[in-house]
């Protein structure tokens, strides 16, 4: 049996390493893109202001020059921060949708494995009452009988069951670990099927008895 993994606090590390990403992805994008866009913005208003509707592309370059200044180092300070803000509010939204999915597929997981159980002890009940039934009935018509002779055949029974209860038995030990298939949208679980297993058992056992 494998030793359980706390994988708690690798989560918490992968989690907070996506975050950081995601910010600092998010404070290059503000310095980079946000603050020049704002510059070039406002390099053009104020050439439509002096009546110079003419465009050149030097003025990007213009514009994204102006933003490297050491005038410019507190804008440049802010739309970082802007930039970082966005792009951790974005990671969080990103890790609640991931962590949200992982809950539903969990809890699809827990109702397979719970209809997986729930099938086993049906069939495990049939088995197991009815051989139960059959071996408590020919227990008391033996009480009735006077020789061994008129016993024979319930015994025979009562035999049979108790091979069939041992076919369960046996089913239970080869069937040690019960696993269900995932769950999708797409797809339906794998639920043992132990009814075969049980059959095949009491097969094995009707060879070995002739």
């Amino acid at each position: 049996m494998k030793p359980i993994e706390n994988k708690g606090p690798k989560k918490i590390y992968r989690k907070n390493l996506t975050l950081s990403c995601f910010s600092i992805i998010g404070m290059i994008i503000g310095y980079l893109i946000f603050h020049p866009y704002t510059m070039f913005i406002y390099l053009i208003m104020n050439k439509h202001q002096r009546g110079d509707v003419s465009f050149h592309i030097e003025d990007i370059f213009t514009a994204f020059l102006g933003t490297l200044t050491p005038e410019m180092f507190p804008m440049a300070i802010a739309f970082a921060f802007f930039g970082g803000l966005n792009g951790l509010l974005i990671g969080l939204i990103i890790d609640k949708k991931e962590r949200l999915h992982a809950a539903a597929h969990e809890n699809e997981k827990k109702k397979v494995a719970l209809e997986t159980l729930q099938r086993l002890m049906i069939t495990l009940s049939h088995y197991l009452l009815n051989a139960n039934t059959i071996t408590a009935g020919m227990a008391r018509r033996c009480l009735k009988y006077n020789s061994a002779e008129d016993m024979k055949d319930s015994i025979d029974i009562i035999e049979e069951q108790a091979k069939k209860i041992e076919a369960v038995i046996m089913a239970l030990k080869k069937i040690t670990d019960i696993k269900v298939a995932d769950y999708t949208s797409h797809g339906k679980g794998l639920i043992i099927d132990i009814t075969q297993e049980i059959e095949e058992q009491l097969g094995k056992n009707d060879v070995q008895s002739s």
